[in-house]
């Protein structure tokens, strides 16, 4: 009889573990920015993208290719962000203190889903960052190419 009884309290407990909780709170690994948002986000700029190029400044900057010049040429290149700095933005990495960041523009955000008030999207180097407010930290990463010429 005692082994019967271990056997159905084992039973029961592995059926209560696998069951889904009916109140399970949303994980860190189940907060990202979506294919909807990124989308949204990789239109907007590709518009404003073509908007510029077709201005005065778009043309005089492909013509000069100005680059900055308080960077190594090598930097200049990948983006504005020294390369310690730009690795510790990736995903479950925290934001460092003291980083320069902007919010997406206004109108960008009109466009997309609304977000919870706990999280906000940023905007760095060439990286926009969904993180939560509360801790900064950084819960999904989307790389946009265009994104520093045109903010």
């Amino acid at each position: 009889m005692p082994r019967l009884l271990h056997r159905r309290t084992a039973l029961l407990m592995l059926a209560a573990a696998l069951a889904p909780a009916p109140f399970a709170r949303a994980d860190v690994a189940d907060i990202v920015i979506g294919e909807i948002e990124k989308r949204i986000m990789r239109d907007y700029y590709e518009r404003r993208l073509r908007e510029w190029e077709d201005s005065e400044d778009g043309r005089a900057y492909k013509k000069k290719k100005k680059r900055p010049k308080s960077f190594p040429p090598g930097l200049a290149k990948k983006g504005f962000l020294p390369p310690g700095l730009a690795m510790q933005l990736q995903r479950n990495g925290h934001l460092p203190p003291g980083l320069a960041y902007r919010d997406l523009p206004d109108d960008l955000l009109a466009e997309l889903p609304r977000l919870d008030p706990a999280y906000r999207y940023l905007i760095v180097d060439n990286r926009v960052l969904l993180i939560k407010r509360a801790t900064n930290l950084i819960l999904d990463v989307l790389e946009i190419a265009a994104i520093e010429i045109l903010n």
